[in-house]
């Protein structure tokens, strides 16, 4: 099939480190020239929902937004209009029932919780659910009345059938617990569809993998929806039920991709290999030629998630990942033209935004690498470790070694800290930025200047005659 007819949609994931406007600029210029068609803009609570949703939004000042204070009105304004500008198609995304803890976290929507002690999934048996989704809906369809395409989530349903009401209907029904989830999913299309009739509907397709051929016509999701299928491994273990293509086949008359190209490689990641995110684009390649003449796929979504859920940690902040992202378009514009794969670590200075943040990032690796070689290495675990500190059994001479070498690497780690504070601040919010620090470097930080602290201290004592505890005996033989 011809690939370079197929939209390319690069996902930007605002529920962690959000991008400052004047920096998305930059990016929105960068990706069009690399080979992308539009962007897939994830709000989360960067969204500035209105009336009964304020709290839940950019709108609610530290309370929303997670701390970033992005982005107003005419902040996501701008941004449609810079992404217009840049012939890129924009695709907003709103969740729907799973990822929805941006929202069930606050006190007044808790009760729409499906699992009490969690706020992931929404209940889809309570009225007021579906009310809350259409409306979240309804406002961003406003920000963008000529909307082509909208993207409702729905993927990742961890919890369902919990409470009782969903167990008594799923009980009920001939299709049993997938019931639960169809019929909300199909009332959301249906209000759109009702509010928007042209409009192109996407969705995560991984909740209906499972269901049988007879469910999903039943609820005629074909007529509704487009499916983006998702998968993230690379090509040596790049592997779909061929099944599901069989079932899908049979249902939708439109197909989807989701690729990733960072976000997808460990929860807690800050580097992304481009080899490794390319790889899963040539695993991709293969899956769509292969299945090319029974589906019709007509657009493929490349994901760079920034966190796994909303409580999870920041994984690779999206400067890191800009070479990752250029090699895999040009790995989906070159597959027709070239076997051979697009890998480049680099990008030209000129053409990497946020480049400063990405070297700082890069020279955070090799110094954690120093810093954990230094705390787990055979000077401080010969001459200063847990139980010699404890028992104040110790030889200056080596000490003195030890925090002359703590010394120097707490130096290069502050320096470092405050270099990397200026750059995060130049692309993303207050909190996103104090986040980043306080979770990789601030925690080596306090474990080298705890080391130092320590060996500075012992320095100036005489080398020990014998440990405390030993002292400690001596003293209970006496009595």
């Amino acid at each position: 099939m011809h690939l370079a007819k197929l939209h390319r949609i690069v996902h930007l994931d605002m529920k962690g480190a959000p991008l400052n406007i004047s920096y998305l600029a930059t990016v929105f210029n960068c990706i069009k020239t690399w080979g992308a068609t539009g962007v897939l803009l994830e709000w989360e609570d960067t969204f500035p929902y209105t009336s009964n949703l304020i709290e839940i939004g950019s709108q609610c000042g530290i309370n929303g937004s997670g701390g970033d204070d992005l982005y107003s009105t005419e902040d996501v304004q701008t941004i449609l209009k810079l992404a217009k500008d840049n012939c890129l198609e924009v695709i907003q995304l709103i969740q729907t029932i799973g990822h929805m803890e941006f929202v069930l976290k606050h006190p007044s929507f808790q009760k729409l919780r499906e699992a009490p002690l969690s706020p992931a999934v929404l209940c889809p048996s309570k009225p007021e659910s579906l009310q809350l989704v259409t409306s979240m809906l309804l406002q961003a369809l406003n920000m963008q009345p000529d909307a082509s395409f909208i993207h409702i989530g729905a993927d990742e349903v961890w919890h369902t059938a919990v409470c009782e009401e969903c167990q008594k209907r799923a009980a009920m029904s001939e299709h049993k617990t997938a019931s639960l989830y169809l019929d909300h999913i199909q009332n959301v299309l249906l209000f759109l569809k009702q509010k928007k009739p042209d409009l192109t509907i996407l969705m995560w397709e991984d909740m209906l993998r499972t269901m049988n051929v007879d469910t999903l016509q039943s609820y005629k999701l074909g007529d509704l929806v487009q499916p983006v299928v998702w998968h993230y491994n690379p090509k040596e273990c790049f592997q779909l039920n061929p099944n599901m293509w069989s079932t899908y086949k049979q249902i939708f008359s439109n197909v989807w991709t989701g690729s990733a190209f960072k976000g997808a490689n460990g929860s807690c990641q800050v580097l992304s290999p481009v080899a490794r995110y390319v790889s899963n684009h040539e695993g991709w390649l293969h899956e769509i030629n292969k299945y090319s003449s029974a589906m019709n796929f007509v657009g493929l979504i490349l994901t760079g998630w920034s966190r796994y859920d909303h409580y999870a940690t920041l994984c690779e902040l999206l400067p890191v990942s800009l070479p990752s992202l250029k090699s895999c378009l040009q790995t989906l514009l070159k597959a027709e033209t070239s076997n051979e794969a697009v890998v480049s670590e680099v990008i030209p200075e000129a053409q990497w935004p946020g480049v400063e943040l990405a070297r700082c990032v890069h020279s955070f690796v090799i110094l954690r690498e120093r810093c954990l070689a230094f705390i787990h290495g055979d000077i401080v675990l010969t001459w200063l470790n847990p139980w010699q500190m404890k028992n104040e059994f110790t030889n200056p001479l080596q000490v003195e070694n030890i925090a002359v070498a703590a010394k120097h690497l707490l130096t290069d780690l502050l320096a470092l800290q405050q270099q990397t504070s200026v750059h995060l601040y130049a692309i993303t919010g207050k909190r996103s930025a104090e986040e980043w620090i306080g979770t990789f470097l601030a925690p080596l930080v306090q474990r080298i200047a705890g080391i130092q602290e320590t060996a500075e201290t012992r320095i100036k004592s005489n080398a020990s005659v014998r440990p405390n505890c030993v002292n400690d005996c001596d003293m209970e033989l006496e009595k």
